[in-house]
């Protein structure tokens, strides 16, 4: 791997994996994109995949995406083969103030991760708190401008 740059690691709330396999357009579907051309290295545990395989086989969402079968099951197989699974931390000693996002907590830092990636105002909160130690929550917006930046080797100047 010598001459390779090393990788993000992002746990990606599952909320981000929905919207994007069910827009083509937006934010989420970038980050999807991102996963898929190794743009960086996903970070999940078996519950939050199991997690994810049920709520797409839910029937609100194989209408929506029935059409779209080969890329849930091209992000599933990528998942099972590129992602980096951990055990989540437990027991998790921070409090997130709803309860079931414990897990996306507990995932990011039980595998270490750079990165966790959320639109969820539970979570987002916690974006200072130091008991996450070095771990960065933030939204779709920010990690991809983060990604944006490792690639082209400097913040866009926008202004």
């Amino acid at each position: 791997m010598s001459g390779t740059r090393q990788l993000q690691s992002a746990v990606v709330d599952l909320n981000l994996f929905v919207s994007g396999l069910i827009s083509a357009f937006g934010q989420p579907r970038r980050l999807l994109d991102q996963f898929r051309n190794n743009g960086f290295t996903l970070v999940i545990s078996q519950q939050l995949r199991d997690e994810l395989d049920e709520v797409l086989r839910r029937d609100k969402f194989t209408r929506r995406l029935g059409h779209m079968a080969d890329v849930r099951d091209a992000i599933f197989s990528r998942i099972d083969h590129e992602a980096r699974f951990v055990e989540p931390v437990s027991p998790l000693d921070i409090a997130v103030r709803d309860p079931k996002d414990g897990i996306v907590l507990a995932t990011a830092l039980g595998g270490r991760a750079d990165y966790l990636v959320t639109g969820d105002a539970d979570l987002l909160v916690l974006r200072n708190d130091p008991r996450v130690g070095t771990l960065r929550i933030m939204t779709v917006r920010e990690f991809l401008e983060v990604l944006d930046a490792d690639v082209t080797g400097a913040p866009e100047d926008n202004g």
